[in-house]
C-alpha cells in the first residue's frame, strides 16, 4: 500500500508549482515590458491584463518567501528521524 501523503509532500508541491509560476510569470513580464520599449503602441506595460500578471507576479514571489522561510524552520532532529524512517 502506498504511503498517505504528507504534509511535507505537499508543502514541498507547492513550493515547486509556485517557484515554476514565478517563473513562468517573470519571463512573460519582462518580454512585455522588452516589447512595450520597442514598440509603445501595443502599451503592454499600462494594459489591465499587464497589471494583473503583476500582481499574480508579487503574490507568487510573496508566497515563494514565506514558503522557504517556512522550510528553514524544520528543526534537523525531525529531518534526521523522517530520514531514518524512510531506511525503515
Amino acid at each position: 500500500m502506498k504511503k498517505p501523503l504528507g504534509a511535507s509532500k505537499i508543502f514541498r508541491a507547492v513550493r515547486v508549482a509556485a517557484a515554476h509560476l514565478m517563473l513562468l510569470f517573470a519571463v512573460l513580464i519582462i518580454t512585455f515590458f522588452i516589447i512595450d520599449r520597442f514598440n509603445t503602441a501595443m502599451e503592454f506595460m499600462t494594459s489591465e491584463l499587464s497589471k494583473w500578471m503583476i500582481f499574480v507576479l508579487a503574490a507568487l514571489a510573496l508566497l515563494n518567501a514565506v514558503f522557504t522561510i517556512a522550510a528553514t524552520w524544520v528543526r534537523p532532529e525531525k529531518k534526521e528521524k523522517e530520514k531514518q524512517g524512510d531506511r525503515i
